[in-house]
């Protein structure tokens, strides 16, 4: 069905929250009375009801008599999870540098800048999944914290092994690098662009921000470094 049908066949109260710029995502009933929209603006979703005469909407939540959200699924199904594997799949076609064994069962993406003092802390918290070969790391670099990022953030892309040039620097701190390049190959300086964009548009201003799937395969974010091990371990998995 076109978008001009779908919208012609709308009620007329869900068309004026089209105009305001709300998205129709999703359409569910709760009893032969109530009929229920899943709605998303700016990234978030939520649920309209129409009264009888399907002349005024209501937006908010839909709660039973046991005091269960019956929004919540709804919101999941036709917002969230569509959205959560839209943005991995854009994770999953960028350029990162794999760390960890690229046969583990659990894949974690990271995004790091190479001044980052906390996603120093990451990596050394991170250290005991990757070496018993539990996760694969998978690093998006980015320049955002000095302006000798963006070349740091190139000589490791543009090493020969740039997975060994990423541990060793990070291993030793900063203090075992490749040698910042005199010119920039197009197509790395067109990574690190495209990295910084995809970070902004994923909803993150600050490294390193980390996205992994949770055991229902939702998308989950996590920025700045996690503040404990219990949050290591939910990103992770168990601690090897």
């Amino acid at each position: 069905m076109s978008a001009q049908g779908a919208a012609e066949k709308l009620p007329q109260p869900l068309q004026s929250l089209q105009k305001q710029g709300l998205e129709v995502k999703g359409q569910f009933d709760v009893g032969p009375n109530l009929h229920g929209y899943v709605i998303q603006y700016q990234g978030q979703g939520s649920t309209v009801f129409l009264t009888p005469d399907k002349q005024h909407a209501i937006v908010g939540n839909l709660i039973d008599s046991s005091g269960n959200n019956l929004s919540d699924p709804q919101v999941e199904k036709y917002v969230y999870a569509p959205m959560g594997k839209q943005m991995w799949s854009r994770l999953e076609s960028s350029r990162w540098i794999t760390v960890g064994n690229v046969k583990a069962p659990r894949i974690v993406y990271a995004f790091f800048d190479p001044f980052c003092p906390y996603c120093a802390q990451f990596w050394e918290k991170a250290r005991p999944w990757l070496d018993s070969d539990k996760v694969q790391l998978r690093v998006l670099l980015v320049g955002i914290l000095r302006p000798e990022s963006t070349p740091r953030a190139a000589a490791i892309m543009m090493a020969k092994d740039p997975s060994k040039a990423l541990k060793d620097y990070e291993n030793t701190h900063g203090k075992t690098s490749p040698s910042l390049p005199d010119t920039v190959n197009p197509d790395v300086a067109s990574a690190l662009k495209s990295n910084l964009q995809l970070m902004e548009n994923l909803g993150s201003d600050a490294t390193p921000t980390i996205y992994y799937l949770n055991p229902k395969g939702r998308l989950q974010q996590q920025q700045g470094l996690p503040p404990d091990d219990d949050t290591m371990n939910t990103i992770m998995g168990s601690k090897p």
